[in-house]
């Protein structure tokens, strides 16, 4: 099945924020179907600055749909943080890294996946999946043992999915059809990001080194449903950068 199409709305905060019409227009026209924003913030219950039903107008009145977002949220916000993703009726509330708040070791990774628990079952007494989206510490070997391996070993596959970004996987040196095979279906969201080979910055898909042809060819593996196009915050271009992308992903699904 051909996964829908999105694009992260972080990347695209400065131009959504001074013309929110004309980005969603943008985006429509380009093709994509689904928009993933991110930047909860729980003191004003916000989402980059906007109301959650007037950001979910804004993408419903292009006709692209908020399947997913991501929310910074500890197991203590997590009610909070889940009745206003579930006000705006998105499908999947995304956790993603817990950087400096845990150390790189395995008791530490354990704990997060404990909490990562909690925060599903939350999750789904509001009617949503909670999905973590990594970064590249995750990738560290410590004693012989992957630290994102025991997230996905310790946490239940019914209360937690993963959002891998290839690009992060990438820049790691690591293969995410491994994953697939080891965890099938439990990455249903992917960020499709391309990093540069001199640079090792973001580029648009298609232009780097990773190589997503070979992650595509696995996704029923994977169990795809959304796959969204993010930029780094330190792209020139990216609503440029992520326009341009989805020329390139069409051809690939």
């Amino acid at each position: 099945m051909k996964p829908a199409t999105g694009a992260q709305l972080w990347s695209l905060r400065n131009v959504l924020r001074e013309e929110p019409e004309a980005t969603f227009e943008k985006l429509a026209k380009a093709g994509y179907t689904v928009a993933e924003p991110a930047g909860f913030n729980i003191s004003d219950l916000t989402i980059q600055g906007f109301k959650p039903e007037e950001l979910k107008s804004l993408a419903n009145d292009q006709g692209l749909q908020m399947v997913s977002a991501h929310f910074q949220f500890s197991t203590e916000d997590a009610l909070t943080a889940c009745d206003c993703a579930a006000s705006i009726g998105i499908k999947y509330i995304i956790r993603s890294f817990f950087s400096n708040e845990i150390e790189q070791n395995s008791e530490a990774y354990k704990r997060a996946a404990e909490a990562l628990n909690q925060m599903g079952a939350t999750a789904k007494s509001f009617g949503l999946q909670l999905a973590y989206h990594n970064h590249a510490h995750e990738f560290e070997l410590v004693n012989g043992v992957l630290l994102f391996d025991i997230l996905l070993a310790h946490t239940d596959p019914e209360l937690v999915v993963f959002q891998p970004d290839l690009g992060w996987l990438g820049y790691a040196g690591h293969d995410p059809v491994q994953l697939f095979e080891k965890y099938p279906g439990r990455f249903p969201l992917w960020h499709l990001r391309d990093i540069d080979a001199e640079t090792r910055k973001t580029t648009a898909v298609g232009r780097g080194t990773i190589d997503f042809k070979s992650a595509i060819a696995n996704r029923e593996l994977a169990g795809l449903e959304y796959a969204i196009v993010e930029m780094a915050s330190d792209v020139v271009d990216p609503l440029g950068e992520i326009l341009s992308s989805h020329k390139i992903i069409e051809c690939w699904f």
